[in-house]
């Protein structure tokens, strides 16, 4: 069934047999064999990939959020069950509350003194490296302004500290959560303020970054010899100069750039995800195309625009379903209805605020390395 659904992306079809696809998945988590339970998380993560109803997709949130829960603690935590919490709640989840009370639940995991009657000090690092990512990947939705400020604390001090850790991917893992977290402009949702001092955020950025840098740049010299030392080696360029290092991947000739961390965490854990599925997603499947700004059949893509003409307008397009008719609506759907609209302009207002964000940092940057060539060129 999963080779199936990425070979094909037939959205009106699934969104047909939707309630077969998903309770016919729930019968077999709650009494299929581990391969069983495993295939069936992956198939829920597929539909919430490809359909595009949001009241299915909604549905595929309430349904899931407990269940996947449950698994986690129950200790009998696998990545298929991380991966099929991030994806359900990053393409189901109707507002930034229901995506932090997802991305809470996977905090509970990483930080098992929170609550969780299970010991998960001792899973692998492959399963701590895949509830990081999963975190992030949730993370990566969010803006900044909209995080809880009692949630996080303490997160840049966790993800500090596994920089230490002895196994080369949960260092990557935490170097980029790191970086993420920077690019969010959040810092203090994130950091717990020593002897009750409140610095300004310009200084707690500057000696966060300072000490960060040195930590990430330790990690780097002990594993610069690693396949894994690529995305530390990005990370230390970016704490030295606040700029992302661009990736770029080409579909069908064309050529998509990743210009912020957010981007460059929402490709990898796709790509992961959907393994040999990836290419096909990216060629058909509209959700993605619209998350990454990316047209196959446009003759050029390179993402969101940074250079920009500063009297342009910076805009994002997004679609707003008809309303429906309210006296034809229960009172619960009428609530419902709202939260979903309201979701996607949210939606909408985050990806804009993200674009300006960035359009700001390059500018920066672009008028910092001017001054600096003048500079070089003026006489002594």
């Amino acid at each position: 069934m999963i080779e199936g659904l990425n070979r094909n992306l037939s959205k009106n079809l699934l969104e047909e047999k939707f309630a077969t696809f998903l309770y016919r998945c729930l019968n077999s988590v709650k009494k299929g064999s581990t391969k069983e339970v495993n295939n069936s998380f992956h198939v829920i993560g597929l539909l919430a990939t490809i359909v595009g109803c949001e009241d299915k997709l909604s549905e595929i949130y309430r349904e899931l959020l407990p269940v996947l829960s449950g698994a986690l603690k129950s200790g009998s935590t696998t990545i298929k069950i991380l991966d099929c919490l991030a994806i359900v709640a990053f393409f189901g989840a109707t507002n930034p509350d229901e995506t932090e009370n997802a991305m809470h639940i996977i905090w509970e995991y990483l930080n098992p003194e929170l609550g969780y009657d299970v010991n998960t000090k001792n899973n692998s690092a492959e399963l701590l490296v895949a509830a990081v990512y999963a975190w992030l990947f949730l993370l990566s939705s969010m803006e900044g302004l909209r995080l809880s400020y009692t949630y996080w604390k303490g997160a840049i001090s966790y993800f500090s500290n596994l920089l230490d850790h002895d196994n080369k991917l949960v260092c990557g893992a935490a170097s980029e959560a790191l970086a993420l977290i920077f690019e969010t402009g959040s810092l203090e949702k994130f950091w717990n303020e020593e002897n009750g001092s409140s610095p300004s955020y310009s200084q707690m950025q500057q000696s966060l970054g300072a000490h960060l840098l040195k930590k990430v740049k330790c990690a780097y010299k002990d594993l610069r010899t690693e396949n894994n030392a690529d995305k530390i080696r990005n990370v230390v360029r970016y704490f030295e100069s606040s700029h992302v290092l661009a990736e770029s991947l080409v579909v069908k000739g064309k050529v998509l750039t990743l210009s912020s961390w957010h981007q460059i965490i929402q490709l990898q854990f796709l790509k992961r995800f959907l393994a040999d599925g990836f290419k096909k997603h990216m060629e058909e499947n509209e959700k993605l195309q619209n998350l990454f700004e990316f047209d196959p059949r446009k003759s050029k893509n390179l993402g969101p625009e940074l250079y920009e003409a500063t009297t342009d307008k910076i805009f994002v397009r997004f679609f707003m379903p008809e309303e429906r008719d309210q006296y034809m609506l229960t009172k619960e759907q009428r609530k419902k209805e709202r939260l979903r609209r309201s979701s996607i302009v949210d939606k909408a207002q985050t990806q804009l605020m993200t674009k300006h964000r960035l359009l700001s940092k390059e500018l920066k940057r672009c008028h910092y390395d001017f001054e600096s060539e003048q500079q070089s060129r003026s006489p002594d």
